[in-house]
């Protein structure tokens, strides 16, 4: 893997002087391996992402997201609902609205980032769109800000990971390099901007 790249996004101007804020992080092993920290120096970083983690284990996690205090929040989980239990697209979709709902009514006053599923080359890769077509309407009417990576990250042509952005193109065709996480980050951190912006403590 190369080194992460720091430069072209913004994100560690000096210049800027912004309160730290208590930024969290959720899901499984593709955010668990997103280099945050380095990206959001300016900010406390936590991240109960971990690999294998589907959105039960994300729904056992929640007293303790709360008990962080985050005063964002960034989840996207789903994926290893389809590769560790191999359910239905309509019983992960109900999964990822059910625990999606409860961190809601746990943290109903800070912003929430909820991700698309990204895309991945095996089996599943069309039950990913699915679940994104699915899911993205309930989310945004729930109130949450729903960030669309699977069409950043997927092939122009067809509906998998783009091979430059994938680690492991010879097994899941899932899981992300630097340079994915870097495209991922380039659109994600002004989302991060805004939102804490928007709500800012006086």
């Amino acid at each position: 893997m190369g080194a992460l790249c720091p430069c072209g996004f913004g994100f560690l101007d000096e210049g800027r002087n912004l309160m730290k804020r208590r930024v969290v992080f959720a899901g499984d092993s593709i955010v668990h391996g997103g280099p945050w920290q380095y990206w959001l120096q300016k900010h406390y970083v936590t991240n109960f992402a971990f690999p294998g983690h589907t959105t039960e284990d994300l729904d056992a996690l929640i007293p303790a997201i709360v008990a962080s205090q985050p005063e964002i929040l960034i989840v996207m989980i789903g994926t290893n609902d389809f590769g560790k239990h191999r359910l239905p697209e309509e019983q992960v979709i109900a999964n990822v609205l059910n625990v999606a709902t409860k961190l809601k009514n746990a943290l109903p006053n800070i912003p929430i980032i909820w991700h698309s599923l990204t895309p991945r080359s095996d089996e599943f890769s069309q039950s990913m769109i699915e679940v994104n077509a699915k899911i993205r309407p309930e989310l945004e009417r729930l109130g949450f800000v729903y960030h669309d990576i699977f069409s950043l990250l997927k092939s122009k042509e067809e509906d998998k990971l783009e091979l430059k952005y994938c680690e492991d193109p010879e097994t899941f065709g899932l899981h992300l390099n630097n340079l994915g996480y870097e495209k991922w980050y380039e659109s994600l951190g002004p989302v991060i901007d805004s939102e804490l912006s928007q709500s800012e403590v006086h």
